[in-house]
C-alpha cells in the first residue's frame, strides 16, 4: 500500500481522485493548495519521514496562491532530499496543453488531462488507475526510506523486485515462500548482489537443498508465494562472493542464463575453437544487429540503439527496429542526431552514479536509457506503457548481450593473433 498526495483547489476533483486511489488499495492524502502541500511535506520529513507520500498528483493551475508549477519547483528545490525526490504527476485541463512543457521542466515525471464532463470521467479514472499502478509499481521510495519490502508474487514479478534491489544497491536478507510448490528460499543480498542463495524443496516428501544458480533458475519461474526483504548493515552481514546471477536478466530463458551470467573470461576463451577465422567488424555488426532484432521481436518492444559518447564524439554503433508495420509507426525522434542529443542531455545523470537506468513516459510509448560501459548506453523505445517492466528487462538483456559479444570478439581476436604468431614462429 502506498500513500498518494492529491493537490487540487477543487474539492470535487480531490474527492474523485481520492476514491480512485483508495479503490486501488492505496492511501489518499487530500491537500487544497500548494502552500499546504509544502508545509505538510516538510513537517512529515522532519517528524515522520515514513509517512511521506510515494507520489503526488498536482493540479497545474490553482488559485489563490502558488500554481502547481511553482509548488513543484519548490518541492524539487527542497534542501530535504526525502521531499525533493517525491515524484509528481501534473493534472491539466483541456486547453492547458501549452503549459505542459513548463510543468515537466519544473520536475514532473508525467501529466494527465482532467475530465471535462461526467461522460469523460470513467475513461479518466480508468487511465488514472493504470498510471497509478504503473508508477507505484516502479517506485523505490520505500526502500530509500529504509523500510522493508513485502510482496505477493501472484501480483508482483519476482525479477522486477530483484531488479529494484539491484538498482538501489541495497543490502539485507530476503525470504521467499511458495506453499503451492512446497518450496522456500533465503537470500543474502549485499550492495544489490546476491551472495548467498538456498532453496529448500519438500515437494517430494523429503528436504532437497538447492544452492546458487540452480536455485535461482527454479525460483525465477515462481508466479505465486510471498517475497519479503529486510535491510541490514552490509558490513555486519556474512560476506560471500557475488554470484553474478545478474538479476536484471531474470527474464532470460533458463538455457541462456548460464551463457550470459556464469562464464568468466577464461571459460569464454576456452569455449572458442582453436585458431578461428576472425570475423570482420562489418559482419560482426550485422550479426549483432540481427540479435537485437530477434530480442525486439521476442519482447515486443519498438527499437533498441547502442550509443557511444566518447570525448565529445557521439555515434550510434548498433540499432535494431521492429519489423512489423504497427510498431514501426511509433516515431519518437526526428532523426539519429535528435536521438544522440537526447542521450547526451541525460547521460550526466547516469555518469554521476545516481542512476543506472532512467525511463521516460511519452504520450504513446516510453523510453529506457541504460548505462552499459563507461561510455556506452542502451536506448530502448517501447510502445506498451502497461508492460514497461518487460522493456526495462529487455534493455538490460541488450546491454549484456552486446557486452558479452564484445568480450567474445576480443578473445577471438587474441586467439587469432596468437595462432598466426605461432604459425610465423614455426616457419622461422
Amino acid at each position: 500500500m502506498a500513500r498518494v498526495m492529491i493537490v487540487d483547489d477543487s474539492k470535487v476533483v480531490r474527492h474523485y481522485l481520492s476514491q480512485m486511489v483508495e479503490l486501488a488499495d492505496h492511501t489518499a492524502i487530500q491537500v487544497e493548495s500548494g502552500e499546504k502541500a509544502l508545509e505538510l511535506l516538510e513537517t512529515r520529513a522532519k517528524t515522520e519521514p515514513t509517512l511521506l507520500p510515494d507520489l503526488i498528483f498536482m493540479d497545474v493551475l490553482m488559485s489563490p496562491g502558488m500554481s502547481g508549477i511553482e509548488t513543484t519547483s519548490k518541492i524539487k528545490a527542497s534542501p530535504i532530499p526525502a521531499v525533493a525526490e517525491v515524484p509528481v504527476v501534473f493534472l491539466t485541463g483541456i486547453g492547458e496543453q501549452d503549459i505542459v512543457s513548463k510543468a515537466l521542466d519544473a520536475g514532473a515525471i508525467d501529466y494527465m488531462v482532467k475530465p471535462s464532463s461526467a461522460e469523460s470521467l470513467p475513461i479518466f479514472l480508468s487511465n488514472l488507475r493504470k498510471k497509478l499502478d504503473r508508477l507505484l509499481t516502479m517506485s523505490t521510495r520505500s526502500l530509500k526510506r529504509g523500510a522493508g519490502l513485502i510482496a505477493d508474487l501472484s501480483n508482483e514479478y519476482l525479477p522486477s523486485l530483484l531488479q529494484m534491489l539491484h538498482l538501489e544497491d541495497v543490502s539485507g536478507y530476503a525470504t521467499l515462500t511458495n506453499p503451492k510448490k512446497k518450496q522456500s528460499a533465503s537470500m543474502h543480498i549485499r550492495y544489490g548482489n546476491i551472495e548467498h542463495l538456498v532453496l529448500v524443496d519438500t515437494s517430494k516428501g523429503m528436504k532437497n537443498r538447492i544452492e546458487g544458480e540452480e536455485a535461482f533458475r527454479a525460483m525465477v519461474k515462481w508466479t505465486e508465494g510471498v517475497f519479503s526483504f529486510g535491510r541490514a548493515d552490509p558490513e555486519r552481514m556474512p560476506k560471500g562472493k557475488p554470484m553474478n546471477l545478474v538479476t536484471l536478466l531474470c527474464a532470460v530463458d533458463n538455457k541462456e542464463i548460464a551463457g550470459v551470467t556464469g562464464a568468466d573470461q577464461e571459460a569464454a576463451a576456452a569455449a572458442i575453437p582453436s585458431a578461428p577465422e576472425f570475423e570482420s567488424y562489418a559482419a560482426f555488426k550485422v550479426r549483432l544487429e540481427q540479435e537485437l532484432v530477434n530480442l525486439i521481436q521476442e519482447t515486443q518492444v519498438h527499437s533498441i540503439y547502442y550509443v557511444r559518447l566518447n570525448k565529445g564524439k557521439a555515434a550510434i554503433l548498433l540499432q535494431g527496429q521492429a519489423e512489423n508495420t504497427a510498431a514501426a509507426a511509433l516515431k519518437v525522434f526526428t532523426d539519429k542526431k535528435d536521438l544522440i542529443s537526447f542521450v547526451k542531455q541525460k547521460a550526466p545523470d547516469l555518469d554521476s552514479g545516481k542512476f543506472k537506468e532512467i525511463f521516460f513516459f511519452l504520450e504513446t510509448g516510453y523510453i529506457v536509457i541504460r548505462k552499459g560501459t563507461r561510455i556506452d548506453y542502451v536506448v530502448l523505445i517501447g510502445n506498451d506503457q502497461d508492460n514497461i517492466r518487460q522493456g526495462r528487462l529487455s534493455a538490460a538483456r541488450a546491454a549484456t548481450l552486446i557486452r558479452k559479444a564484445a568480450i567474445d570478439r576480443r578473445n577471438k581476436r587474441i586467439m587469432y593473433q596468437q595462432s598466426h604468431s605461432d604459425a610465423e614462429d614455426d616457419e622461422e
